[in-house]
């Protein structure tokens, strides 16, 4: 009896523990395991690649970064392709991974800075459902992010397409920070073991590869490490911090290079470092280089982890970073946000199947078609909103060297790019009027170069010639109209509509004329039928002049002036063709751009100077003309000229004998446009208020400068060695007019950058001649590819979608899209022969 008892309890407990019994057969044992979701053998792999994206935050290509990663060279660089030119749309952190995320140029995502719609209601509502991830996600991909996302972060939501997420809420930190860890919000401390960022980033997605692949090995996995090295604070893990004390890679050629009165305003009033930025600037150097030895060992973790679970040949590695950096480099001490190779040139190594090992590739990529990239690797159409193009093909074309030139670009059926767009900044209404004020005044001064003026600035000179004013002509077909925001839009003329008057628009007793702003409609009408009574002109439009405070200078009725005789026919207010056949110009750079043929040929050059006597002996007549009518207008004076109210009624009170409360009518008949005196009330204290926490904030402060962003570096900056202890001082590393739109081109002959800054100025550097942009070479290019560069740039910043924005396919394309056929024509014509003619290599191939 005890026996049996004995028995049932056996059985009972090996049921409880799992044991099978001796009776059980292998397939009860394998459903009895899959029962309790016991972790599995992975029985076969995913058929679709493993995408692993390692994305550092602010390292730079050119400042020797990559020279102390061994393990990065080892395991990537000799084992993958290393894309020599590649860039960052944006050197600023939350535009340029915005534009990774999505395959975006920042003026189609629309996230121009760090704060400015970074991470905003819009950017999630908008942009965010259509980042790479969810296209991924949705083809069976097991995704996970760790790290660094966007710098307004705020970590109240898990972003779509991602299974598993670790995201650094803020901007980047190494100690004391917190993260969302899927959907749980974690706070850290200062303790290296538990809480160092980038060891925690290499754990965490090491788990999540391990599981993964363990749980759901038939799934293929996609994961993104966004480290926070090498930015700031740039604190190294403590078995680094005695690294690289005489590290000076960064001194390159253009370090200290200051003052540069040749580049934009900024770099022309900054002054050589002091010797204490000197060594702060060495100093920095030493942190950053420490803080990527621990991305250096994350690299060699994850690559070990791949290799264990035999996933690492059916796996790609992409090694980049969202931007560069500069440490002295034109005098300033620190920073990015630069148009220049330092900040925008960024590494960019794959490793993966199909790649041949120890490959250099000179062909050019942004960071726009890291997005495309990755849906190709996973097989996924790639969306027509994405602004970048797959690099797969050219990488796996490199496998054969046939395909591969002298010069490392890889050859293809197809025409590749060659012509990128950087842009920084974002216009605000504010700037645009100043901008449209200058352009308009340089398109006087220069005489029409409309290589410079955008196209609103000369449509707002067309509109204001003669022929397009109102009313219409017998023989006129258009006419202009000024449309919201300032914009001129064409109109074509048509049959005039007669309107009469009717017996409910009799004008009032009281006449109201002079005593108020604006009259009423009724008196308007009184006074233009009676004009029109006594005028026998058939074409004449009386109109009603604005109050002196609101007339502009460009706002009267040219329609009916007076024709000025100028001492010349060819030259005056309507002599300006003249201009436009002037073969120097006068560049916003206070240089002159010539025709090369001026230079080269002598007859050619004499010509020219005979003719410039001609226009400047021609211009003086001009000006005596000019300044008699100025003293006759100024003999013809009308009598209280200032104090009238220009032409309401000139003076005259119609109301004598008549008992008229002209006041309280010019109130009712501007009582629609008034502001509500509690609204204005309202504003007013909120400029008070903030006028009052500006003077607050810089109460005390001697760190600022007129138009400039400026900071102070103290001792207690870092909290980690090696420590800063010469004491505080202050830099600026950026301008409020820092902001620009760039070419980048690189194809077998030529190697340059062309800018053109909200301010007006422009650069051009010659990277074959000048790698290191020590000298702007503006002055060297002819004045047809200098239009031809302003249009392209123009084409690119308006471009949507990866067949509009690849100008490698710009050969063969009309820009009749700004209606310059002809100049187009003429243009090419002149590059072609610059090209042929001179070894000057600032030509462009589009």
């Amino acid at each position: 009896m005890k026996l049996a008892v004995f028995s049932v309890l056996l059985v009972l407990l090996a049921a409880l523990v799992g044991f099978p019994m001796s009776g059980a057969s292998s397939t009860d044992r394998d459903r009895h395991k899959h029962d309790k979701r016991m972790p599995r053998q992975r029985r076969h792999r995913s058929e679709k690649p493993n995408i692993v994206i390692i994305l550092t935050d602010d390292q730079d290509l050119l400042l020797g970064s990559l020279k102390v990663m061994p393990k990065l060279r080892r395991l990537l660089i000799d084992e993958g392709v290393t894309m020599n030119s590649s860039f960052v749309t944006t050197p600023m952190c939350c535009p340029s991974r915005s534009s990774i995320l999505t395959g975006m140029y920042p003026h189609n995502h629309h996230v121009y800075t760090n704060n400015d719609n970074c991470s905003s209601i819009m950017w999630r509502n908008v942009h965010e459902p259509h980042i790479f991830a969810n296209y991924l996600s949705d083809q069976g991909y097991r995704t996970g992010y760790f790290g660094k996302y966007l710098n307004e972060y705020d970590g109240s939501y898990i972003p779509p397409g991602w299974n598993e997420w670790v995201g650094l809420i803020r901007n980047s930190r190494f100690y004391n920070y917190t993260v969302n860890f899927n959907g749980m919000k974690i706070k850290h401390g200062d303790n290296y073991y538990r809480d160092y960022l980038t060891d925690l980033i290499a754990n965490d997605s090491v788990t999540f590869l391990k599981q993964s692949k363990q749980y759901y090995p038939s799934q293929p996995v996609l994961m993104v490490l966004s480290t926070p090295a090498p930015h700031g604070p740039e604190d190294a893990a403590p078995q680094y911090q005695h690294m690289f004390v005489n590290n000076t890679d960064h001194h390159t050629p253009s370090w200290n290079h200051a003052p540069n009165p040749d580049k934009q305003w900024l770099l022309q009033v900054t002054d050589p470092m002091a010797p204490l930025h000197k060594k702060f600037t060495n100093l920095l150097q030493r942190r950053r280089l420490q803080t990527l030895q621990s991305v250096d060992d994350l690299i060699e973790k994850v690559y070990n982890e791949l290799k264990s679970l035999g996933e690492l040949d059916n796996t790609y590695i992409i090694y980049t970073s969202d931007h560069g950096y500069h440490l002295g480099q034109y005098g300033l001490v620190k920073g990015k946000a630069m148009p220049y190779e330092f900040d925008v040139h960024v590494p960019l190594i794959l490793r993966g199947p199909g790649i041949q090992p120890k490959s250099l590739l000179n062909n050019i990529v942004i960071n726009v078609d890291l997005a495309p990239t990755i849906l190709d690797i996973a097989g996924v159409d790639i969306p027509p909103h994405m602004d970048g193009r797959s690099i797969l093909k050219v990488i796996k074309g490199a496998k054969d060297p046939a395909n591969v030139d002298e010069q490392h670009f890889v050859k293809t059926k197809k025409t590749l790019r060659d012509t990128v767009l950087l842009e920084r900044g974002k216009v605000t209404p504010k700037q645009m009027k100043v901008q449209m004020r200058k352009e308009k005044d340089m398109f006087w001064e220069t005489g029409g170069m409309n290589w410079f003026i955008p196209k609103l600035v000369r449509k707002r000179a067309e509109c204001e010639k003669s022929e397009f004013q109102l009313p219409c002509k017998p023989s006129q077909k258009w006419f202009c109209t000024m449309q919201s925001g300032g914009r001129y839009k064409k109109q074509k003329c048509r049959e005039k509509v007669n309107h009469r008057l009717t017996q409910q628009d009799e004008v009032p007793d009281c006449s109201c004329v002079g005593h108020g702003k604006k009259i009423n409609r009724q008196e308007r009408k009184k006074q233009r039928k009676f004009i029109r009574s006594h005028v026998k002109k058939p074409d004449f439009n009386p109109k009603f002049l604005r109050s002196r405070r609101s007339i502009s200078p460009l706002g009267y009725d040219n329609t009916n002036t007076i024709d000025l005789k100028m001492s010349s026919p060819n030259i005056g207010f309507g002599g300006f063709d003249q201009l436009f056949n002037r073969r120097c110009r006068v560049l916003p750079n206070s240089t002159i751009s010539c025709d090369q043929q001026l230079y080269k040929d002598p007859y050619a050059w004499k010509d020219h100077k005979e003719r410039l006597d001609e226009m400047i002996v021609e211009y003086r007549k001009v000006l005596e003309d000019l300044r008699f009518i100025r003293r006759h207008l100024k003999n013809k004076k009308p009598n209280d000229a200032l104090e009238i109210d220009l032409g309401y009624g000139f003076g005259i009170d119609n109301n004598e004998g008549k008992d008229c409360n002209c006041e309280q009518n010019s109130v009712i008949s501007r009582k629609h446009s008034m502001i509500k005196p509690a609204k204005v009330e309202r504003m007013r204290k909120r400029v008070k208020r903030k006028r009052k926490k500006m003077r607050k904030k810089g109460r005390g402060s001697t760190c600022n400068a007129p138009s400039m962003k400026c900071f102070t570096h103290s001792d207690d900056h870092w909290r980690t060695p090696p420590l800063w202890k010469d004491g505080p001082f202050c830099f600026c590393p950026n301008a409020n007019n820092n902001t620009y739109w760039c070419l980048r081109t690189v194809n077998q002959t030529h190697n340059f950058l062309y800018c053109e800054f909200i301010t007006g100025f422009i650069n051009y550097y010659n990277m074959n001649k000048d790698p290191y942009q020590l000298r702007n070479d503006i002055q060297s290019l002819n004045y047809g590819v200098l239009q031809q560069l302003h249009e392209t740039l123009a084409y690119m910043k308006a471009c949507k979608g990866s067949r509009s924005c690849s100008l490698g396919q710009l050969h063969n394309r009309k820009l009749s899209d700004s209606g310059k056929k002809k100049e187009s024509r003429k243009t090419e014509h002149i590059v072609e022969e610059e090209i042929l003619d001179d070894d000057n290599v600032g030509q462009t191939t589009i």
